[in-house]
């Protein structure tokens, strides 16, 4: 739990220095560019997760066949990494919709910031798998 919540803090941290930075630099890339393909982009890292799990499970299964090795702590690591990484879909939708209504304008910099942390989260589950 302890670790959890440290990459959650983590990904917070980047995530609002990554848009101090892009407010300092006067860049629009997270609204105009990220925003609108983060849901594409999740989607796309989930799947590629999901394809590794499944064939470094296919291999684990394999080599346990022929071992007495058990792999269940491994398998229970990537459900869990499979588990967040669709929330954080759901939640890449649930930016997506927001952006649409009309209160945009006064939580623009908040909108931003859950967009980075979303992005973050997700590449660091991708490579963590």
């Amino acid at each position: 739990m302890i670790y959890w919540m440290r990459n959650v803090l983590a990904y917070l941290v980047c995530a609002i220095a990554a848009e101090a930075t892009a407010q300092w630099l006067g860049s629009s890339v997270v609204s105009e560019t990220l925003i609108p393909n983060l849901t594409a982009t999740v989607i796309a890292l989930l799947a590629i997760n999901i394809q590794t799990t499944a064939v470094i499970a296919v291999k684990l299964r394999e080599l346990a066949d022929r071992t007495t090795s058990a792999f269940g702590g491994t398998l229970k690591q990537f459900r869990l990494a499979i588990y967040e990484q669709a929330s954080l879909v759901i939640a890449s939708f649930a930016v997506s919709a927001v952006v649409k209504s009309p209160f945009v304008a006064e939580y623009s910099l908040l909108i931003n910031v859950s967009a980075l942390f979303i992005l973050f989260a997700s590449l660091h589950i991708f490579l963590d798998t």
